[in-house]
């Protein structure tokens, strides 16, 4: 890896225009990752613009920064110098912002930060580290080895403490390493706010999720001797609620984490709802030794070892039943 952080230095020094991108329907790792290196980026005098499908999602808005927004971005009028992806698993996560100014990514220097264990490597130059807990981690540690930690500010420790935190599921996942815990401390000591995210992507919860997730709670059951428990959210659950479709995600945030892999005897936990009237999202957790991102693969899914999801063209009702079967092939 640090001959690929070389050359990734090597062609940072001489570009001045860069492009960043990170996946569809961002987390607060894409998120952190991408507005705590623009904040580096522009701190070392860069000029730096960003494209995705869609703006921030509402929860992340607290760190804001949305001046570097721009979904409608003229790609070849910006004509980067060099386009940097993070926290995208594969190239299809980057959705149509890629599809559209593909013949810009085929012909500017490409580089791909991740973690996820199922990345292909897509980038000219792949800085790929399976170990991290999160890409803000990663940019802690590329930050330390190339010198520029004097260019991380408070702002932009807080962005990046944020995507360490919600990564890691506040330290709690197996992810966690004391490479995390020392990129915190690290964070913390350049000024990083790190109650600020624990507040707001973990604390905060609103009357209208918690309606949506006593649906979830009514939908919820359990299977192969209570090893797996599982739920859905329709789209007339949505529709009880007054919530709209595309805030779905937002509003289920956290109930998988908090609540479904915490059940006792749970071994594997999945959540499902709908993206549309015809497309589903499934998120898979699992406890310890129980590889959920193999399970997810078999539906051009991506993720980690006990977190990974993917999105199918489906009803329900199928996806369901072909998830209970590649599940039973796991648990028993």
């Amino acid at each position: 890896m640090q001959q690929e952080i070389q050359k990734f230095w090597d062609l940072l020094k001489q570009s001045q225009k860069i492009l960043l991108i990170n996946h569809i329907r961002m987390d607060g790792d894409a998120w952190g990752s991408l507005c705590g290196l623009a904040l580096i980026l522009r701190h070392m005098w860069k000029q730096v613009a960003w494209i995705n499908d869609t703006h921030v999602p509402e929860s992340l808005n607290f760190l804001g920064n949305s001046d570097i927004i721009n979904p409608e971005l003229d790609v070849a009028d910006f004509n980067p110098d060099i386009i940097i992806s993070l926290d995208a698993g594969d190239i299809g996560r980057l959705w149509e912002s890629y599809v559209k100014w593909k013949h810009i990514f085929d012909e500017k220097p490409f580089i791909m930060i991740d973690h996820h264990i199922s990345n292909p490597l897509f980038g000219d130059i792949n800085i790929l580290d399976i170990g991290a807990g999160s890409v803000c981690e990663m940019l802690v540690d590329i930050s330390e080895r190339l010198g520029l930690t004097s260019h991380i500010t408070p702002e932009a420790a807080t962005c990046l403490y944020t995507g360490l935190q919600t990564d890691s599921n506040m330290y709690f996942n197996t992810n966690t390493t004391p490479k995390t815990l020392r990129a915190g401390a690290k964070l913390i000591e350049l000024g990083a706010n790190f109650r600020l995210p624990i507040i707001e992507c973990f604390k905060k919860k609103n009357y209208i999720q918690m309606k949506l997730w006593e649906r979830a709670l009514k939908n919820m059951k359990q299977d192969f001797n209570s090893q797996l428990t599982y739920t859905h959210i329709s789209e007339n659950d949505l529709q009880e609620v007054w919530i709209s479709l595309k805030d779905t995600s937002e509003y289920m945030k956290g109930f998988i984490n908090e609540v479904l892999i915490n059940i006792e005897w749970t071994k594997i936990a999945f959540l499902l709802y709908p993206l549309s009237s015809e497309e589903q999202k499934a998120s898979l957790r699992s406890q310890e030794t129980y590889d959920v991102n193999a399970i997810c693969q078999k539906f051009w899914g991506w993720g980690h070892l006990q977190a990974s999801g993917f999105q199918k063209i489906d009803s329900q009702e199928n996806t369901i039943q072909e998830l209970l079967q590649e599940i039973k092939k796991v648990l028993n």
